[in-house]
């Protein structure tokens, strides 16, 4: 499917979503790979919660600009955002930053499931005030998050060809 834009792959999403949302729900396997995947979101967002990241990046976001910012979001593709449709059955249509990221809210990232490089990037601030074993750990659990979100993606993808 073509990138055209944030608004193109969440139009995408939701189509796929309505048309075959409730049936990709009723698989085992993907069932299955959600609860997985799910879990792996779970572990990261509570390690790099007990790193106090969120309350960092949140200051960052308003003091300094972050790595949130505006078009991030268009890298998202239909794929990733039909997975946070099938996750929590929303995705945030209007910005509520502004000149940031569509998906950055006040809080945080509004999005369950997250593209590799807002979960892989830690500013030069991040670095020096976490070091590099709690590094390890909190790139360990992105890492098994990101394997899971791709199982997932590759099962979605298998089910949804056969489909179209």
């Amino acid at each position: 499917m073509k990138n055209n834009g944030v608004f193109g792959q969440t139009e995408a999403a939701d189509l796929i979503f309505q048309s075959q949302g409730k049936r990709l729900l009723a698989i085992p396997e993907i069932g299955g790979l959600l609860t997985c995947y799910d879990s792996a979101i779970e572990a990261t967002q509570r390690a790099m919660g007990e790193a106090g990241m969120g309350l960092s990046c949140g200051r960052c976001s308003k003091d300094t600009g972050s790595c949130c910012f505006q078009e991030v979001e268009t890298w998202y593709d239909h794929r990733l955002l039909l997975i946070n449709l099938l996750l929590s059955g929303d995705l945030p249509r209007s910005r509520e930053v502004e000149g940031e990221c569509l998906f950055l809210g006040e809080r945080g990232c509004r999005l369950r499931a997250r593209y590799a490089f807002c979960l892989n990037y830690f500013c030069p601030m991040l670095k020096a005030r976490f070091g590099l074993d709690l590094l390890k750990t909190l790139l360990a659990a992105v890492g098994r998050e990101l394997a899971a979100g791709w199982e997932l993606e590759q099962a979605l993808d298998r089910r949804l060809q056969k489909h179209l």
